[in-house]
């Protein structure tokens, strides 16, 4: 039985860990609910547009993060491998967050230029920070269960940025609007206060985080792509996840880009925007405790499958039923965001057991090549779903002249009831299939300590 002070120390190390996604989250939470809706709302531009720059923001991303992956993991410094970039790289991703926000004095092509390379410049110091801390759960641990737990208490931090942008982007930017009178400014004033928080909790996980050695013996991949292609071929376990990623990344993109939009043809319907995100918020950082304990008793095949096969029951619930509401929230919604709230950690613990299951397979170890393949198919995924949302958006009518109205409340529901349940459904077929357990896992790593 462990003591109180074991307990202390191991849950220190958790929020050590964990914290650095609090941080790294107001950027992704912030791009991944509110951008499209902010470049099609307040800078104005064509929703098939909007569209564009962000797929080639994240098809960018498929090419810069496998990069960066393999340049950090032959890093060796009395800091550790990863944690360097914690440390040096959060300026960078506050400066270019807040320039992302910003509606260049320009029209036409000139403005969509400068909107795509601002992008761009967040995605790319994005990158240099959130790649290496990914993929320091790699080190900090090598035990399955353990893996799961660093995965928890990272999903919690996560969520809870959510939370906090959700409660406070909406209000601050009102109250900066009133004082300075310019929507796009005040987006701008927000953005670098939420730098300012995300900058201190990535210092705070820098100093409060630990590496361990590289098991015995370790050989690493001298090349990102051949460490990919390497994995690719003789990672049976990364292919199957692979598949999974797709489909669950392509559900995930097709709620999040369009629950703005949802939220505001329901506007006359439901609460206050910021309201609503918060319950949604909530609804996913408060279930995940349950979920890290449901897990850890259950196993991850299990859990998924279950969560699963209930988020596509609700989508159909959603489609035929009646619209349920609480207080002006929307039942259906909360959900959704609880259930994803579960993948998204089995998701982030399952990857990096692949790195020892491609060491095991090929002889090298190559955490650049696992987590190389895995954004590479995450990316590409929501690129491509980007550009299917822009098209969709303007099948709705919406444009540069035409925005978001009541009367669109049926084709965002129907969107949304239909699209990502019945992705969600068919992420239960890879994630069968995948041959990996807790019992073979440790008996790897035991057996690559032992060579």
């Amino acid at each position: 039985m462990e003591s109180r002070s074991e307990n202390s120390r191991k849950l220190g190390r958790l929020a050590g860990y964990g914290v650095g996604d609090f941080g790294l989250n107001i950027y992704w939470q912030t791009a991944s609910f509110f951008l499209f809706f902010w470049y099609t709302e307040v800078a104005g531009i064509d929703p098939r547009a909007a569209g564009l720059i962000i797929s080639i923001g994240l098809a960018w991303d498929a090419i810069s993060d496998p990069i960066v992956a393999s340049f950090s993991e032959r890093v060796n410094t009395s800091m550790g491998t990863y944690r360097p970039f914690l440390l040096f790289g959060s300026l960078m991703i506050a400066i270019s967050f807040v320039f992302l926000f910003w509606v260049p004095p320009f029209e036409g092509k000139t403005k969509l230029i400068f909107l795509g390379a601002t992008c761009l410049l967040f995605r790319t110091t994005y990158t240099i920070v959130a790649i290496p801390y990914s993929a320091m759960a790699s080190r900090i641990s090598y035990d399955s269960k353990e893996r799961a737990d660093f995965s928890g208490a990272r999903m919690f931090f996560g969520f809870s940025a959510l939370v906090l942008i959700c409660m406070c982007l909406w209000p601050s930017v009102r109250f900066f609007e009133d004082i300075i009178g310019s929507e796009p400014k005040a987006f701008q004033i927000t953005a670098a206060l939420g730098g300012i928080i995300a900058t201190i909790a990535l210092w705070i996980c820098y100093a409060n985080t630990r590496e361990l050695p590289l098991p015995a013996k370790t050989i690493q991949s001298e090349k990102v792509w051949v460490g990919i292609w390497r994995n690719i071929q003789s990672n049976k376990a990364l292919r199957r996840l692979l598949f999974l990623i797709l489909l669950n990344t392509a559900a995930g993109s097709a709620l999040n880009l369009t629950l703005m939009y949802f939220i505001k043809a329901h506007s006359d319907v439901y609460a206050q925007r910021e309201i609503l995100l918060t319950f949604f918020a909530l609804s996913a950082a408060l279930t995940i405790p349950f979920w890290t304990y449901i897990i850890r008793i259950w196993g991850r095949r299990r859990v998924w499958i279950l969560t699963s096969v209930i988020y596509f029951v609700t989508g159909m619930l959603m489609y035929f039923g009646p619209d349920i509401a609480i207080l002006g929230v929307p039942v259906h919604i909360m959900i959704f965001m609880a259930l994803g709230a579960s993948h998204a950690i089995i998701f982030w613990a399952l990857v990096p057991d692949c790195v020892e299951y491609g060491q095991v397979d090929s002889g090298y170890r190559s955490e650049a090549g696992v987590y190389g393949s895995v954004l590479i198919a995450q990316k590409l995924t929501g690129s491509l779903m980007a550009l299917i949302v822009g098209f969709v958006l303007a099948s709705f009518g919406i444009s540069e002249e035409a925005h978001v109205t009541v009367s669109h409340a049926d084709e965002f529901k129907t969107f949304i009831a239909l699209c990502p349940p019945l992705l969600m459904l068919l992420t239960t077929i890879p994630i069968m299939m995948l041959p990996m357990d807790r019992d073979a896992h440790s008996q790897i790593v035991g057996q690559l300590e032992q060579e």
